[in-house]
């Protein structure tokens, strides 16, 4: 008589670039890059978005039995913080159903000068996602732009944050010496025979303008090509959704959410865990009965 034995799976949800946002006729936003931000608001990202297709998430993650929501980026328009109030509230519903919630921030999250000096994204998402005991407990986000946490059968999330603020058309990151550095540093200390997931605001690649490039991206690039034990890289900032495996040319499977938030092309992604391999679901959404509802849109399966 054979008995099976069920695999243990562990479930990530990745969605990015929530973009909450409050407009204001303050005079005082002409003193920063915020009228920027508000004017673009006011003629285009009003009519894009639509932040109710994110109360059904917390039925879905509940669901599907998700153990951990990581948000790459771009809680905010302008990182006022009425706007991260209001991404703090969906992301509590969130935590409140019992899934453990990842944020790193977005260049809409450091918009203004003053909001990136004070580190306000900060004052409402932990910076770190360590546990107390972990061997990495001692970096986080804020201070040097990289925390860690272990995930079960040998995985880790390693979280950058690369964004800062930019001149007035500019939305670029910067993958900096010292978050290179930094990086190195942790994946050297993770064992060769472990499965690490990066998480970051940026792709590695941009077919954009270079005003909304990651800095360095080729130096970001040369450390995930030394580095084979990062499997998985997980991005927004795009809100072009994208699964793209990457391992022939010495590069991880690359994640990119697209734009939850958007009207018309919202998506995310589910990634289902185990020792040997990962599935990714990718979810859109759909018209059903006059309304729009997510629907799984097809999935990969990997070996890693």
């Amino acid at each position: 008589m054979t008995t099976s034995v069920e695999t243990k799976v562990f479930r990530i949800a990745h969605i990015s670039d929530l973009h909450f946002s409050t407009f204001t006729w303050s005079p005082t936003q002409f003193f920063s890059k915020r009228w920027v931000g508000n004017a673009n608001l006011l003629f285009r990202r009003m009519k894009e978005f639509c932040h109710n297709q994110l109360d059904e998430l917390t039925e879905i993650f509940i669901g599907k039995k998700i153990d951990l929501l990581i948000v790459t980026g771009d809680l905010s328009t302008t990182s006022k913080k009425n706007e991260f109030v209001l991404a703090q509230a969906f992301l509590n519903k969130i935590k409140n159903a019992g899934v453990e919630v990842i944020t790193l921030p977005g260049n809409h999250d450091h918009y203004t000068k003053l909001d990136y000096r004070n580190q306000t994204f900060y004052d409402f998402f932990k910076p770190s996602i360590s546990k107390s005991e972990n061997v990495f407990s001692d970096v986080n986000l804020k201070d040097q732009k990289i925390s860690v946490k272990k995930l079960p059968d040998g995985y880790w999330i390693v979280a950058l944050d690369t964004s800062l603020a930019t001149p007035l058309l500019s939305c670029h990151g910067n993958f900096s010496e010292q978050i290179e550095a930094n990086l190195r540093k942790v994946l050297s200390a993770i064992s060769d025979e472990d499965k690490v997931i990066l998480a970051n605001h940026f792709p590695i690649f941009t077919s954009d303008s270079k005003h909304k490039h990651l800095l360095r991206d080729n130096a970001l690039r040369q450390v995930l090509s030394e580095f084979p034990k990062v499997k998985l890289y997980l991005h927004g900032h795009t809100h072009r959704h994208s699964v793209a495996d990457l391992r022939n040319a010495g590069l991880p499977i690359i994640l990119d959410s697209g734009c939850t938030s958007h009207k018309k092309k919202g998506s995310w992604n589910l990634l289902e865990l185990n020792k040997q391999s990962c599935a990714i679901t990718s979810y859109s959404l759909a018209t059903q009965d006059q309304s729009k509802r997510w629907k799984e849109r097809s999935t990969f399966n990997f070996t890693i």
